[in-house]
Parts: C-alpha cells; structure tokens; sequence
C-alpha cells in the first residue's frame, strides 16, 4: 500500500496542478476580454470613414467623367479661368469670415459678454457671407451663359439635385444639433 507521505505528495501535486489551471484559465479570461474589447485596426468608424471616403472619390471621378463628355474643350476652358476669378475674389472673404467667426467664439465665451459687439460681429460675417453669394450666384450666372439650351436644362437639373441633398444634409444636422442640445439640457 501507500505510505502517507506518498499521499500527501500525489496531493500537493494535484492541488498545485489545479492552483496553475485555474491561473492560466483567469489568465486567458483576462486577455481574450481585452482583445474583444480592442477596435479592429483602424476602428471601426475608421473603415466607415474610408469606406465614405472611397465612395465620394469615386462619385467624384464619375461626375469628372460626366463633367469632361457635358462640357466641350472651349467650355472647360473658360470654366478653368473662371474657377480661378471666382477664386481669387473669395479667398479673401473666407479668410476674413473665419477671422471674423473665430472673433465670435472669443467674443461669446467671454465671462461678460457684451451683446452689442456680439450683433455686430454676426452683421459683419452675414455680410461677408452675403458677398461670397453673391460672387458665387454671379459665376453660376456666368457659366449659365456659355451652355447650349440642352446643357442648360441639364445643368439646372443636376444643380436642382446637388441643392436637394445639401437641404437634406442640413436639417438632418439640424435635427442632431437640436436632440444633442435637448439632451445636453435635461442631464
């Protein structure tokens, strides 16, 4: 038979045994929780945003393509130099407009904020914004008068559309402004 300091080893052995499968089973509890809750490289909202990005660069070249067979070579042409004009007229007036909006936030978080310089400071950036409107409403006018009838119909169409989605865009924005704002307010 079995003396019993042979028992008592065979038992301090199994106990030790058990003592180290019950480790490395926490231990690999541990580890399988922390990878779970890892993103997946590039996060999920990263492959979103790239997906997105995709999908827009390939719309983009789609509508290029579209763009060059809509337009003959003179119109691209004249289009090309009258981007540029527009450009140059509107670059200084979005820079004033961030100057001026960045002006705002100063102006509003002020811990006395004074109301009137507020105003003005919202009268001046309505008025850059009217101008860029306007120079943007008169290059649309301007590339309107270089088009065929047939391409006039279809580029007030595809304006129509681009109009559309931008309304979508905006109260759908508009609408999570107004939730955050709601939930901001009852917590």
């Amino acid at each position: 038979m079995w003396n019993m300091k042979t028992v008592y080893n065979i038992l301090k052995l199994i106990t030790m045994k058990t003592k180290i499968l019950s480790l490395l089973i926490v231990a690999s509890l541990f580890i399988s929780t922390a990878l779970i809750a890892q993103p997946e490289k590039g996060g999920k909202q990263g492959n979103k945003n790239q997906d997105r990005t995709a999908m827009m660069h390939k719309q983009q070249n789609h509508q290029r393509g579209e763009h060059q067979q809509f337009f003959t070579d003179e119109q691209q042409e004249t289009l090309k130099s009258m981007r540029l004009e527009t450009a140059k007229k509107v670059k200084p007036l979005k820079n004033q407009l961030r100057e001026l909006q960045a002006h705002q936030q100063t102006l509003t978080t002020a811990d006395d904020a004074d109301l009137t310089a507020i105003n003005k400071n919202i009268e001046k950036m309505s008025g850059v914004k009217t101008e860029i409107a306007k120079i943007m409403a008169a290059q649309h006018q301007q590339v309107r008068s270089i088009l065929s009838e047939e391409q006039l119909l279809k580029f007030d169409a595809s304006k129509e559309m681009h109009g559309h989605k931008k309304d979508g865009k905006f109260r759908k924005n508009e609408s999570k402004n107004r939730k955050e704002m709601h939930r901001k307010r009852s917590a």
